[in-house]
Parts: C-alpha cells; structure tokens; sequence
C-alpha cells in the first residue's frame, strides 16, 4: 500500500467546495489509511473542523487520483467568486459552503446548544442567500469574501455570538435576533474599502493608518444605506458598533444609554470573536483569556452584557473541565 497516497494539507479543503470528484483518507499508521470523505457524499465540513481543532495537519488522497484533486483544486471558490463567467446563483452556493464550514468550526470551538446553534445557522444562511437575490446586494457580499478569509469567518461568527447573546440577555423577541444576526454579519463591511495592509497589518498601525481604520464605520453606513432589504436598525449597528458606554468609542464618542443596544451586542460578540481568533500579529487567546481581558476593559462594554457573555461562556468552559 505503501506509496500510494499524497498528503494534502488540510486547511485547503477548508475554502473548497463540498463535491469533490475523488476520495480522501485519514493516515491511521504507516499503510494504513480511513476513508474519511467520499466522491458520494462529499466533504464532511463538521467532521473537517473536529479534525483542524484536533491538531491535525494532512489529508490523504489516492495518487491515481492527482489529476482530479487538480482539477478540483482549480475549481476553488477564491477562483470562481470573482469570475464574471460563473452564474451568481453558483456563487451564492459557494458562499453558503464557506458559512458552513466557518460555523461548524465556530461551534467546535465555543459550546453553543443544539437549538441555539440550529437558528443560527438558519439566520446566516437565509441572510446569504437573500444577499445573492439581486446584483448590487451580491456585490456587498463578496466584498466581505475578497477581503480574505478572516473578514468573511469573523462576520459570520459575530453575527451568531450576537444572536447567543441577545437571546441570553432575556430581552430578545425574533426580530431583535434577526437584527443582531444581520447587523453582525454586516457590521465590518466598510473595512472593505481600506487597503488590506491597513486590515490585517501585522505590526502596530501609523496614526495615519489609525484614522483610516476609525473610518470604517462611517463607510459601511454608505455601502449599505441605499440597500432596501437591510433595515435601518442593520444601519445602525454598523455605524455604532465601535462606540463605547464611556464615550470613548468612535465615530461619535456616544455614551451610555445613547447607543443602539444591538450595537453594544454586536460590539461586544465583535471583541469576543477577534480575541478568540488567530490575527497575523498575534496568536488567538484563549476563551478564559479573552472574557478576562473583556471584563477588566472597564468602560468600554456594556457591564450587564459583559456578565451576560462571561455566565454563557464561562460556565460552559468550567462545565466541560469538570
């Protein structure tokens, strides 16, 4: 059996489309190999992040069947987004599979119920698809896609924290879930106008580069406020994601009680995601570490919703250790 297989690196099935045309093992020891994927049933994205978080690095495919892996690999979604030959139908379809490889991997890591978990998915994947109903909606879409794989991953679990959490504050009726599931999914959307160095610098940004980066919000107000099926309160959200209970947030400095609070929870869950996430300038915190570093930036949150998240994710944690 020996030399039979080639190793495929893991994260690469990770943006690629859910049919494949061949199959992949899991290497079990030398010469011996688990079909894990099948050219049937397709990638398992579930079974694909518990593989990513179990630590996990290669993937093995058949050598007689290279040329299809290939060709696969051609057929990748960073290829065929940004293709004006491919129907937009199609796209919409390759998005929804990058949502739900992100959510699958998102509720590996952080332990969100069945139900709460069922919604989520729901509300993400319809707000998707109605995106991709008409050009100009599809066009803000895959803004957030081209800017890179961290935007796109980080919209969408922010938008199913914030649902988490407003469930969790007790004050949510389906409307306000809704609202904070769009307003989170869109809420960085003007990060898409600034130049990725600026996005995703690995060092310390200039005070020139700060400024450009404070204007986001500001931006995704204009992205969206012609879009007629993203409400106002969606517009809101954007705009005041960033401000904070103190006033020293941005754009406006707004203070307590003044800000949208679907805002606060999508900047919150925004906080929360970033922190737990693995950026270029640095590795990904802990969820212990990241409620930790939440609770002691006094002033900036809203106080009630920092417990709120600390009594969801805390005790979840405390649970599974014990």
């Amino acid at each position: 059996m020996a030399g039979k297989y080639f190793p495929v690196d893991i994260k690469m099935f990770r943006n690629s489309a859910k049919d494949i045309t061949f199959d992949v093992y899991l290497k079990l020891a030398e010469d011996n190999y688990a079909h894990v994927f099948s050219r049937s049933s397709g990638v398992d994205y579930k079974r694909l992040a518990q593989y990513i978080s179990k630590g996990i690095t290669h993937l093995f495919v058949r050598e007689e069947d290279d040329l299809l892996f290939r060709e696969y690999m051609k057929k990748s979604p960073d290829k065929m987004l940004f293709d004006p030959e491919v129907p937009d139908a199609k796209k919409v379809s390759l998005l929804l599979n990058m949502a739900e490889q992100n959510l699958n991997e998102l509720f590996n890591v952080v332990a969100i119920g069945n139900e709460v978990a069922a919604s989520s998915t729901k509300v993400v994947k319809s707000f998707i698809t109605m995106m991709g109903q008409n050009p100009k909606t599809l066009a803000t879409l895959l803004r957030t896609a081209s800017h890179g794989e961290y935007l796109f991953y980080h919209s969408i679990s922010v938008a199913v924290i914030s649902m988490y959490l407003a469930k969790a504050t007790g004050q949510a009726n389906p409307r306000m879930l809704e609202i904070c599931g769009m307003g989170g999914f869109l809420h960085d959307i003007g990060l898409t106008m600034l130049p990725k160095e600026v996005v995703d610098s690995p060092t310390d940004l200039t005070p020139a580069q700060w400024r450009e980066m404070r204007s986001h919000p500001k931006l995704g107000v204009k992205m969206i406020e012609a879009t007629p099926n993203i409400p106002d309160e969606v517009r809101y959200i954007v705009f005041q994601h960033h401000e904070a209970p103190d006033g020293s947030g941005y754009p406006g400095g707004l203070r307590g009680p003044v800000i949208f609070y679907p805002a606060k929870i999508v900047g919150l869950a925004d906080s929360f995601c970033a922190l737990i996430t693995k950026r270029p300038f640095r590795e990904a915190y802990t969820i212990e570490q990241a409620l930790g570093i939440l609770q002691h930036e006094v002033g900036k949150y809203d106080r009630d919703l920092v417990k709120v998240l600390v009594g969801l994710f805390g005790d979840k944690k405390k649970a599974a250790a014990a």
